[in-house]
């Protein structure tokens, strides 16, 4: 069987989500002293909301549960951690290909055609015209 990340991360995102859920559950009955099933109901509306589910279930982990402050954090926001170097990583990497590919292409374009002019016989109007450099007209 082959090992796939998407499996993994997704795994990984429901049990931390459980965990964060439970913690704040656990966060908002000790700080607003309410019943289980109105704390569990605010528990679930805040679990998914960025950076607010986070701290409340690290509130309910470091005040509750007694964990070190350092570990709750490690575990509710290393999806920001996670998200925040894959963004310095894809930049870097994006600079040094664009770097590396500036390097590769030449400074200066050269036309496939001249422009020329001539002036009429006729009259002393001048005409412009274009001469391919590969012969075409």
């Amino acid at each position: 069987m082959r090992f796939s990340w998407i499996s993994f991360f997704t795994v990984t995102f429901v049990l931390v989500s459980l965990v964060q859920t439970v913690a704040a559950l656990d966060g908002i009955m000790a700080f607003f002293h309410l019943h289980w099933i109105f704390a569990g109901f605010a528990a679930l509306l805040l679990a998914f909301i960025p950076a607010i589910g986070p701290l409340a279930g690290m509130y309910g982990a470091v005040k509750v549960w007694g964990w070190n402050p350092l570990l709750a954090l490690m575990l509710f926001f290393f999806p920001y951690f996670l998200f925040g170097l894959m963004l310095i990583l894809g930049v870097g990497g994006s600079f040094w290909f664009l770097n590396k590919l500036k390097k590769k292409l030449p400074r200066d374009i050269e036309p496939d055609f001249t422009v020329k002019e001539t002036k009429n016989a006729d009259s002393e109007e001048t005409t412009f015209f274009i001469d391919y450099d590969d012969g075409r007209f």
